[in-house]
């Protein structure tokens, strides 16, 4: 049913929530950026290494290997642990080479591991299980960068588009406002105390989506009892409508006019309790 008329016949002042926090968005692009350093860190290292001497690695006598350890998970991902000691250095120095890769047989031979030193630089050790894997461990830790890489790019379209979406609700603040009906997608906790309503609407015939962040205890104003539909406002001039809460806190409206807006909303939806 149209709601045309449940508002003000004048431009109401429209105070917008945020589309996405920013304190949320830098916390996930430091988190992900994190992530791809800290994976380059841990595997990186030991990864070039061991293409730079695989063209001359000997076994290495005085290099033994105090412990060795392999965990799988489903099936294919792999995590090795080696440690060695090099016997060469006056303290024994100790190290651990870790191995992340994707593929089978992973446990099969390891107890014939050994270790393995570059005949040109006698200061670089490995084992035959780095060397043997490390076009797997390249493929694997290539494959979690891109991953990571991808998560980044959508942060940052979400990013962008809360942006725009933003730019578009404070656009509709001094226009003349039309409630419209919007079909509730999806809805995500955001910590601390927020959630993410994404919701589903019509631009000319095509469905378009938009997303803002509401307090948690703040809620859109439902049209029906499944909640799978919300009320939104689209300014006069078109464009991305406002998802609304139940409280219209975003509307500079008086106490009169909310209820004069809810008493619509009760007749157009049937909703005799409020």
């Amino acid at each position: 049913m149209s709601l045309a008329d449940a508002l003000p016949k004048r431009p109401v002042a429209v105070t917008p929530p945020q589309t996405v926090a920013p304190l949320g968005s830098l916390g996930m692009f430091a988190l992900l950026f994190m992530l791809v350093g800290g994976l380059a860190w841990w595997l990186g290292p030991d990864l070039v290494r061991d293409w730079r001497i695989a063209g001359d690695a000997t076994q290495a006598a005085d290099v033994r290997i105090e412990s060795r350890r392999c965990r799988s998970r489903l099936a294919v991902f792999n995590l090795c642990d080696v440690t060695v000691i090099d016997e060469r250095s006056a303290a024994g120095a100790k190290r651990t080479f870790w191995y992340v890769f994707i593929g089978t047989g992973a446990a099969d031979g390891l107890a014939a591991v050994q270790p393995l030193r570059s005949a040109a630089d006698p200061g670089l050790i490995s084992t035959t299980l780095g060397l043997g894997r490390r076009t797997e461990r390249s493929l694997t830790l290539a494959l979690a960068v891109a991953l990571l890489a991808a998560c980044i790019a959508a942060v940052a379209r979400m990013v962008q588009q809360s942006l725009s979406n933003l730019g578009a609700f404070r656009g509709l603040s001094g226009q003349r406002l039309v409630p419209v009906v919007v079909d509730i997608e999806r809805n995500n906790l955001v910590p601390p105390r927020r959630r993410l309503w994404v919701y589903l609407f019509d631009d000319g015939g095509r469905r378009e989506r938009a997303f803002i962040e509401l307090p948690s205890k703040r809620r859109p104003l439902f049209t029906d009892a499944s909640e799978k539909r919300a009320l939104a406002l689209r300014g006069e001039r078109g464009g991305i409508p406002l998802l609304i809460d139940a409280g219209l806190e975003c509307l500079d409206l008086t106490a009169p006019e909310k209820e004069a807006f809810y008493a619509a909303c009760r007749r157009a939806f049937a909703r005799p309790d409020g």
